[in-house]
């Protein structure tokens, strides 16, 4: 029996299966004459997927109807398939570029187009969340791909097939030039992939679509008077035909668009501090920090514009784990990532045993802390809250050293552990001692270290990626390779990355057999 594809000649999904039977010398036919909508309604196609959606494979063994469960199905039907990876770790990558696909960049793609397309009811709130979303995605993407043409190994895989299948109804429906500009890493690999002779069998010519569809009209039609009435009063021949235009004029004021309120913060008087200079200013410099950012600060600082905050957290005795700790911290600073264009922040995590404090300093626009900060963060009620009085030496010099790691905060000369703006962060400990995130936590925070420039028995160049795919920085890492019976283990020591604002050294090791090495997945930590 011949595998049979039942979905439209352009459904994107579809492609999928059938780019990967190209590859794989895979024979897969489309089912004649499907017409979407009525051939899937049909009881021969419910039999195969109760629920009506395309696409599903007819198989020998019986029906499969995830496009990507079929896209698998067909690439396991040649043995030792490369579009499968030629080592575990390729085979994991490839799953988890597959899953990235899906969840980060189709879901975005369609929560933006579908409601333009009349699918799914239009929201602009719910439309910006999608966009951003979708250019985060984008952002990880395209730092990955800045040194990699294909997303694993040197090769097409069946993770590259899913991905640019995800692309093809973005590229051709919605992502305008001016929009993927910003990425064009993403932009040459998606072209690349196209024009690759088994994915332009399948899915032709691709043009990028000019303009974004509109939005949908809204505008509830106006139901038209019963016809008999106007026929009745002869008398008043004229009134009649108002009432529709008063009606449709009613109704048009009605569903105006209300303009977005301004945020109050933005009605302030404007300040002399560009807070994001200071950002740059921090996050750019690496030596003399404190003659240079430190005093760069309290040149820009504004005390009329913006105001200096402590936050001591309240419960301290419950924070007997680090990970955990952690994990905590780390949330509450994702929350705190809508105050990003009025705030700047740095939390740290102290102490070398439990219970570890946790500690803060907040710079926010204008006098006192947000209103719609308080009403958004829960968090914020965990922590104690006090305004910095700069004119205090003491409380000044303490802001200092929490902004520039430097111990004693209030006398507590103990190690420190930090976690710092949108992003849990490390802290060097000494040599082969425990790093204070497990291995199943260490995976989630940092999942993926890319290797470019091995060069014999040292490893130059290290690009950190974080859980949420941010590239973080790259470095220069000295790396030991020493032989085992599994292969060469890469063993990295003093790893020195950039997170956003801030420099960090972590120490850790990290082991995996590195075949031509493209990436190393973190597996464990000593």
């Amino acid at each position: 029996m011949a595998l049979v594809l039942h979905a439209g000649d352009t459904n994107k999904n579809g492609f999928k299966a059938l780019i990967a039977a190209e590859y794989s010398g895979v024979q897969v036919e489309l089912a004649k004459n499907f017409v979407m909508g009525v051939s899937n309604k049909t009881p021969e196609f419910l039999k195969m997927n109760p629920i009506g959606k395309v696409p599903v494979l007819e198989t020998p063994d019986g029906p499969i109807f995830e496009s990507n469960a079929i896209a698998r199905y067909v690439t396991r039907l040649k043995a030792d398939n490369p579009l499968y990876g030629c080592s575990l770790i390729e085979y994991a990558h490839i799953e988890q570029w597959i899953d990235y696909a899906s969840m980060e960049i189709d879901s975005n793609i369609a929560r933006w187009l579908y409601p333009r397309l009349g699918y799914m009811p239009y929201l602009a709130v719910a439309e910006e969340s999608a966009i951003s979303s979708l250019k985060r995605a984008l952002g990880a993407l395209n730092s990955h791909l800045a040194s990699s043409t294909y997303l694993v190994g040197h090769s097409v895989t069946l993770a590259d097939i899913v991905m640019t299948c995800n692309l093809h109804i973005g590229f051709s429906r919605i992502l305008v030039k001016s929009f993927t500009s910003e990425f064009p890493h993403v932009e040459r690999y998606f072209w690349t992939m196209v024009n690759q002779p088994n994915f332009h069998k399948v899915v032709g010519e691709v043009k990028q679509a000019d303009s974004v569809p509109p939005v949908p009209s809204q505008k509830k039609p106006v139901q038209p008077k019963e016809p008999a009435k106007p026929k009745e009063v002869k008398k008043e021949p004229k009134k009649e035909p108002v009432k529709p235009k008063v009606q449709e004029v009613m109704e048009e004021e009605e569903e105006a668009p209300k303009p977005k309120p301004k945020n109050p913060l933005d009605l302030l008087p404007p300040s002399k501090m560009i807070l994001d200079e200071w950002k740059r200013l921090y996050s750019n410099t690496k030596t003399n920090f404190r003659e240079v950012a430190i005093k760069g600060f309290w040149d820009m600082y504004d005390p009329e514009g913006y105001s200096l905050w402590f936050c001591d957290y309240k419960y301290n005795d419950e924070n007997t784990v680090s990970f955990v700790t952690l994990n905590k911290v780390s949330g509450f600073l994702q929350r705190m990532d809508l105050t990003r264009k009025y705030a700047f922040g740095k939390m740290l995590v102290i102490g070398s045993e439990p219970p570890f404090k946790v500690k803060g300093v907040w710079l926010f626009r204008g006098q006192e802390i947000p209103k719609f900060v308080l009403d958004e963060v829960y968090d914020m009620e965990l922590y104690d809250w006090a305004k910095v009085d700069i004119s205090d030496e003491a409380q000044k010099e303490r802001v200092n050293a929490m902004i520039e790691d430097q111990e004693p905060f209030e006398g507590n000369g103990v190690e420190q552990k930090r976690a710092g703006e949108a992003c849990a962060e490390s802290h060097s400990l000494e040599a082969r001692s425990t790093w204070y995130v497990n291995p199943q936590q260490l995976q989630l925070q940092f999942t993926t270290l890319h290797i470019s420039e091995p060069d014999n028995d040292v490893l130059h160049h290290l690009a950190i990626f974080p859980h949420n795919g941010t590239l973080f920085s790259q470095a220069v890492v000295p790396v030991r390779v020493r032989g085992s019976d599994d292969g060469a283990i890469w063993d990295i020591r003093q790893v020195h990355f950039h997170c956003l604002y801030e420099w960090h050294d972590v120490d850790l090791r990290i082991a995996h057999l590195v075949v031509a090495a493209e990436r190393v997945l973190v597996v464990n930590s000593l």
